[in-house]
């Protein structure tokens, strides 16, 4: 990494105007809009993670140790297991989407 060209990019920015800040954010969600993740997707990741903290905390286990347990036949298939495994599925796969914009 080179330090020399961050603290000056900082220096550059912390200088810069409320209305300069601003255009430059505009500049670079335009340059790269997947980095940035819609807030209605964030909430919706939001609502999937507190599912699962509630199936986690019910079952006192994690949703990845239930899900491979699950897929395996060793749980039985309770309606609170399906649902489970739903979410933990639409989590995942909104993990993996995310994923390249999040690197």
């Amino acid at each position: 990494m080179n330090t020399k060209l961050v603290e000056c990019i900082a220096q550059i920015i912390l200088s810069l105007s409320e209305e300069e800040r601003q255009l430059l954010e505009t500049k670079i969600t335009a340059a790269a809009p997947s980095l940035k993740v819609p807030q209605s997707i964030q909430q919706d990741i939001l609502d999937l993670e507190n599912r699962l903290k509630t199936f986690e905390a019910k079952y006192q286990m994690s949703s990845s140790s239930f899900y491979q347990q699950f897929k395996d036949g060793k749980l039985g298939d309770a309606i609170d297991f399906f649902e489970w495994s739903v979410f933990y599925e639409m989590w995942n796969n909104t993990q993996k989407q995310l994923a390249p914009t999040q690197s």
